[in-house]
């Protein structure tokens, strides 16, 4: 059986070494490439993840894909990192998958038009958790049914974009299945945003604490009923199967595609 030859950038980031840890455990792949800041170049990922590879970590993505011919790249980098990555690996002609959020419209603009020149796929997804999935779908069900509704999302004190990717996913899909919702007449905000941001017609607070890791609630009110729906991210190790879902069906994917829903 040939191997998936994956890369992976941001790989000594939280969320790229579990990538790493499980991208190695998969009898079908095959870690070839590990990208990262300069200052982590040269680093042994074998002492990183206590684990068997002999893939140094280098940050010169240009030199890896001319030397290991990926056919899949996985970034979890930063907003404002990510794209050159994303539209250097799609004209070397290797699939991405995205986790990173925070990217501008601006930017995946520029990702969906090289996709679309070079025909080589894009998969966007702002969460890889089935569960995280499955509530943006529930969520966009109930929001055909309901005139009030709200979300929170809870991250850790790291995360550096606000909303989060989950969040603004979410509402898209509660917009896009029809949900058009209201807010309290006359209210005064006495401390400036103290009532969230709007995105798509719906009210977005975002929360950031030590100790949490990725929460959402989405909340629908209706006459003298309450409707919410939440997911709660334990660890990290709750995305891998969507990671290693995205890694094997990317290539069979067209274009720039967001939404991990789309290969479930």
């Amino acid at each position: 059986m040939e191997k998936i030859k994956v890369i992976v950038c941001g790989a000594v980031g939280s969320m790229g070494l579990q990538t790493v840890k499980s991208v190695l455990a998969e009898n079908d792949m095959e870690l070839v490439g590990a990208l990262d800041a300069p200052q982590n170049a040269g680093k042994d990922l074998e002492v990183l993840i206590g684990g068997t590879t002999h893939v140094i970590v280098s940050d010169n993505l240009e030199k890896v894909l001319a030397e290991t011919k990926p056919q899949v790249m996985v970034d979890f980098t930063k907003g404002w990192i990510a794209p050159s990555n994303i539209i250097t690996c799609l004209k070397a002609g290797c699939a991405c998958v995205v986790g990173t959020t925070g990217i501008s419209e601006e930017d995946n603009e520029k990702i969906r038009q090289v996709s679309e020149e070079t025909g080589v796929p894009v998969l966007v997804a702002p969460n890889f958790s089935l569960g995280a999935v499955l509530m943006m779908k529930f969520a966009a069900e109930a929001a055909k049914y309901f005139q009030w509704s709200e979300i929170i999302e809870f991250h850790h004190e790291r995360k550096v974009d606000a909303p989060s990717g989950t969040a603004m996913k979410t509402a898209e899909m509660m917009a896009e299945n029809g949900g058009v919702f209201l807010s309290p007449e006359g209210e005064t905000e006495k401390v400036s945003g103290v009532r969230g941001g709007v995105y798509k017609g719906v009210r977005i607070h975002s929360v950031r604490l030590q100790g949490m890791l990725a929460h959402q609630e989405v909340n629908f009110g209706g006459l003298g009923e309450v409707l919410k729906i939440r997911h709660d991210t334990i660890t990290r190790e709750s995305f891998m199967p969507g990671v290693m879902l995205a890694i094997r069906k990317v290539r069979e994917l067209t274009g720039f595609v967001v939404g991990l829903e789309y290969i479930l």
